[in-house]
């Protein structure tokens, strides 16, 4: 089988690989990697930059002031065990940056010190202390704790839209296929999921944890979900975004062929996940220019 990335991804997921923490390693030690990994390859934000570390509804919170065309409530992608303020600093400063926004980013409760549903009271807690309207983005674990938060203040007029980058949203519970296709993908696979979601403790059919199951999606905001073709969340972005289309809601997703998870920390190595990361920019000015 031929495979699916171009030499530039592939260079950094193999890069990745050798630098993320060993198989079978503690929680600490993931999260050490982690945060080294990031902050030695992505920490660099743009010149002249506002940044100012705040407290956010009990929360310690990081906010970049990137201009006025709209304001982003961010949270941070990790499985909702690993990840920080700091491990998403470059990448928080470059949207704000790129997309004249203001971005905050909350440093929310993590698993296993603080089980399921802190991480979920915290995401709340920050949209409701904010002014609006909010665009809600967040990747991965930090997806599934902004459409969280979109459903739970879905009509209030509060939320600008929803910026999801490869969510995890229920999907595996709702046995969607790509967690069987892409099982053993590059980064992530399903049993890493598996791993994370027992340390998180959320029960299975809760639709904090998994918005996909969500009785009722009335009034919610509008969506741009973003999936890596090469990562077992991919369906879980096409099925939000056709569920809020049910719903009256407009949704948008976008299946960015041959990268794997975590590919806006690819955006310095590899054009196509520039290219990617330059839609998800454009998602969030297009909410901004609305609200």
């Amino acid at each position: 089988m031929d495979d699916p990335f171009d030499a530039q991804t592939l260079a950094w997921i193999e890069r990745t690989e050798r630098e993320g923490a060993p198989e079978g390693a503690s929680i600490a030690q993931r999260r050490a990697a982690y945060e080294d990994m990031r902050i030695r390859w992505d920490s660099e934000r743009p010149e002249r930059m506002a940044v100012e570390d705040i407290a956010l509804a009990g929360r310690p919170a990081r906010r970049y002031a990137g201009g006025s065309q709209g304001r982003v409530l961010y949270f941070h992608g990790g499985g909702w065990v690993v990840g920080s303020l700091d491990t998403h600093d470059g990448f928080c400063a470059a949207l704000a940056e790129r997309a004249g926004c203001e971005v905050t980013a909350l440093d929310y409760r993590l698993a296993p010190e603080h089980p399921f549903p802190a991480a979920c009271e915290d995401a709340l807690a920050a949209a409701r202390a904010l002014d609006g309207p909010l665009i809600l983005a967040g990747d991965s674990a930090g997806g599934t704790l902004a459409a969280g938060v979109a459903v739970a203040l879905r009509g209030t007029g509060r939320i600008a839209g929803q910026v999801l980058i490869y969510p995890a949203l229920g999907g595996q519970v709702a046995e969607l296929p790509s967690y069987v296709e892409k099982a053993d993908a590059r980064l992530l696979t399903s049993a890493d999921m598996t791993w994370f979601g027992e340390r998180w403790g959320a029960p299975a059919h809760d639709p904090r944890a998994a918005p996909l199951l969500a009785d009722d999606l009335s009034g919610i905001a509008p969506c741009a979900a973003f999936a890596a073709e090469e990562d077992p969340l991919r369906d879980d972005a096409v099925a939000w975004a056709g569920r809020l289309r049910a719903e009256g809601t407009g949704a948008q997703a976008f299946v960015e062929e041959g990268l794997p998870h975590g590919y806006i920390f690819a955006r310095h190595d590899s054009a196509r996940a520039e290219a990617a990361v330059g839609r998800i920019v454009e998602a969030v000015r297009g909410f901004g220019a609305a609200s």
